[in-house]
């Protein structure tokens, strides 16, 4: 009988044990943790250098929108309009004749 305790003993030894199998979840586990932070590492440098760019952009479209709004201005000004409009041909009038209500323009033979 001790002869065959002694062989379930080293049976039982020479396979896995309990605490090895811990051991091997463990690992296993720090080692899926470890590569889960080195994913989230580059994901969050990804969405950084992103927003980064993002806010580049809506600098540069701030300053456009600010350029467009100074040009509408300059356009839409009284003296820029007078001299656009000298320049297409149309001149200030001096002499001008207002017609007066009762006076008919047109009118219907009898």
């Amino acid at each position: 009988m001790k002869m065959r305790r002694n062989k379930i003993n080293n049976k039982i030894n020479t396979g896995f044990n309990l605490k090895s199998l811990k051991g091997y979840f463990l690992s296993g586990m720090c080692a899926v943790l470890a590569v889960l932070s080195i994913f989230m590492t580059i994901e969050s440098a990804t969405s950084g250098a992103e927003v980064s760019e993002i806010q580049k952009e809506q600098a540069l479209l701030m300053s456009q929108q600010q350029d467009l709004q100074e040009a509408l201005v300059e356009n839409l000004s009284v003296n820029s309009l007078q001299e656009k409009s000298g320049e297409l041909g149309f001149t200030k009038v001096n002499n001008l004749v207002y017609v007066a209500d009762s006076v008919p323009v047109a009118r219907l033979p009898y």
